[in-house]
């Protein structure tokens, strides 16, 4: 309530008129007429005192008002929780991914990322670096490829789909998707910097993509132009496809019933390899000129690039018995005259069941057998150097396992775990329930580090990252 007040002042015998010499003496007689000027200014003070007396007391009484009425306002709240108040968020992830399928690596940015088969893509790093990646299809993911140091990842999902993911940005998104008809992504094959991913296919055939415009080649590496015209057999699917360090030009395929042949992409002329022992997996040495080969009987060959009817040297590291398939196969060099030889599968077959293993053979001098808990899925040499044409100088490897992950030291004896920054393995103990607690003070905070450091794992490697 806004009143504005106006005041007049009023001379009790008028504003003087005259010049004080004009003055007339007190004992004279005031006349009427001033008198009454007087009276009526006097009455008029009086009118405007009553008139603020009741304007102070009617603001006094709007703002006691005003304070009741702030006093009895009541706030309605619902004891009752209802559905429309709760939203669940995923806040935190725990242990490995459940159902994983493939890994793939990026030595510059050091991420490695886990596709599983529902959808689900983790990308780690080191401490704090945790991203999760998801297809809106919930197709699983069976094959990966980063574009090293570019912020892009391929995925070929169960759908026979091939995307683009661009993680640069705040929120990961596809940009590119391409789809195959009448046949089934087996494998796919991306080199470092290139512009083209290979695509092998349960046909037997292979395809190229471009990743500029993520549009298939016309060039197509048909299954029946690949192998001997003496063979009257399909060879299977593509399992494995390998380009040359050295030249660009020179493709290894591998068929899934052990057939492997080299392709050249500029005269498509075609070298063989012999099929006895049928061939699990291929690698190249790092200056193009030997092939390095994993086989059904648990051997390993050595074969030349010029001459590949006949292995230069074959050998079967787990003695010469009866031994399972060699699953993979990695031949990486920590200098031009010093070898590390990495391979799954490959063990005696009269030890009963069949133990999951890693074996690792460094320059013909040692060998250390690594038996795992679970099936090995997939395993990743870490090197120091992304390219293949000169020494990768490896100084770790990461194995994807089907309830576990675990990145092995290369250059501590024994190969010990690097302690992961992540929390992988939730198998350990059976977790019944998870509660929420925030703002918990610093003590409770430090006592529960301390209690986990006691329970710490004595037989992890000094090296602190998975870096080199």
């Amino acid at each position: 309530m806004n009143r504005s007040f106006f005041f007049r002042f009023v001379f009790p015998f008028g504003p003087p008129t005259t010049t004080p010499n004009t003055i007339k003496p007190l004992h004279q007689t005031t006349p009427k007429s001033e008198f009454c000027e007087w009276k009526e200014a006097n009455n008029h003070c009086a009118k405007l005192t009553k008139r603020m007396d009741r304007a102070k007391k009617k603001f006094a009484s709007a703002i006691d008002g005003l304070r009741s009425l702030h006093n009895r306002t009541e706030i309605n709240v619902e004891e009752k929780v209802q559905s429309e108040h709760c939203r669940f968020t995923r806040v935190v992830r725990h242990g490995l991914p459940d159902d994983p399928r493939c890994c793939a690596y990026d030595p510059v940015q050091r991420l490695i990322a886990i596709g599983t088969g529902r959808g689900h893509i983790r990308i780690i790093g080191d401490a704090g670096v945790d991203y999760l990646l998801k297809h809106e299809s919930g197709e699983p993911v069976l094959h990966m490829q980063f574009l090293v140091n570019e912020g892009g990842l391929i995925t070929s999902c169960g759908t026979d789909s091939i995307h683009l993911w661009n993680y640069r940005q705040k929120t990961p998104e596809i940009v590119h998707t391409v789809q195959l008809s009448k046949e089934c992504v087996s494998c796919i094959h991306l080199p470092v910097a290139a512009k083209w991913l290979y695509i092998g296919t349960d046909k037997g055939n292979v395809y190229f993509l471009c990743l500029n415009s993520f549009l298939l080649s016309p060039y197509v590496i048909n299954w029946n132009k690949a192998i001997d015209l003496s063979c009257r057999v399909h060879p299977g699917p593509v399992r494995q496809l390998a380009v040359s360090p050295a030249e660009n030009t020179k493709l290894l395929i591998v068929y899934d019933k052990g057939i492997v042949v080299q392709w050249n992409l500029a005269n498509k002329e075609v070298d063989r390899y012999p099929l006895d022992p049928p061939i699990k997996s291929v690698n190249w040495h790092f200056d193009g000129r030997q092939v390095l080969t994993g086989n059904v009987d648990g051997s390993i060959s050595l074969y030349g690039n010029k001459k590949a009817s006949e292995p230069i040297q074959r050998t079967t590291p787990h003695g010469s018995g009866p031994c399972r398939p060699i699953q993979q196969v990695e031949w990486k060099h920590m200098s031009e005259n010093e070898s590390i030889i990495m391979f799954s599968g490959g063990m005696p077959t009269d030890d009963g069941l069949p133990m999951p293993a890693l074996t690792i053979l460094k320059g013909g001098k040692s060998a250390t057998v690594l038996e795992m808990d679970w099936p090995i899925i997939q395993f990743i040499p870490l090197n120091q150097n992304i390219w293949n044409s000169i020494p990768q100088c490896p100084h770790s490897v990461a194995v994807l396992l089907k309830h576990d992950f675990m990145v092995l030291d290369l250059n501590q004896q024994g190969h010990p775990v690097i302690e992961s920054p992540h929390a992988m393995n939730i198998h350990e103990s059976p977790v019944t329930c998870v509660s929420y607690y925030s703002d918990c003070p610093l003590d409770l905070i430090g006592a529960l580090t301390l209690v986990g450091t006691k329970q710490r794992n004595k037989e992890f490697s000094t090296r602190v990252s998975w870096g080199g």
